[in-house]
């Protein structure tokens, strides 16, 4: 009899914990759309602090402050050329297409173990973090990108996003 209440006591703790862990799950599913739906917008206003709200995107007084100081500038000169065929080998069909290559391609070198101690000196020096640095650096690169791919900057905002 005692072996019997026993197991009816855990089979029904069980089934409780059960449904409070499909509860969490189902929560954490939301709360994972939700933060979907704010990423976006978070990534505005954070670019929003280097470059203007208006596109095409410029950089704006504090943007060109760490572009010019932190040493990025210099580094996309020395290796323009072989930026561009990093932008070129992603195939970039139009100006919007190229500024979001040339993120990439830009976000691509902290993984550069050689140019990584440099980033994050321009970053303190700038008081930025290397995101930053790069993020204005992108911008640089597609003003110097656009041309070799026949856009102008203007063009960035005559095209249609892929949904």
């Amino acid at each position: 009899m005692a072996t019997e209440l026993l197991l009816s006591i855990i089979a029904i703790l069980l089934g409780t914990i059960g449904y409070f862990i499909k509860r969490i799950l189902d929560k954490t599913d939301k709360i994972s759309e939700d933060v979907g739906d704010i990423k976006p917008k978070v990534k505005i206003l954070w670019e929003m602090q280097f470059a203007s709200s208006k596109s095409p995107l410029v950089l704006n007084e504090k943007g060109t402050n760490i572009l010019n100081n932190s040493g990025v500038k210099e580094l996309v000169d020395s290796g323009l050329p072989q930026l561009i065929e990093e932008i070129r080998e992603k195939n970039p069909q139009n100006a919007y297409e190229v500024q979001e290559c040339a993120r990439k391609v830009m976000l691509n070198i902290k993984n550069n173990t050689t140019l990584l101690p440099k980033l994050q000196n321009g970053a303190f020096n700038t008081g930025v973090d290397v995101d930053s640095v790069l993020f204005a650096g992108s911008l640089y690169l597609r003003d110097l990108a656009l041309p070799k791919f026949n856009f102008k900057l203007e063009d960035i905002d005559n095209h249609k996003r892929a949904a």
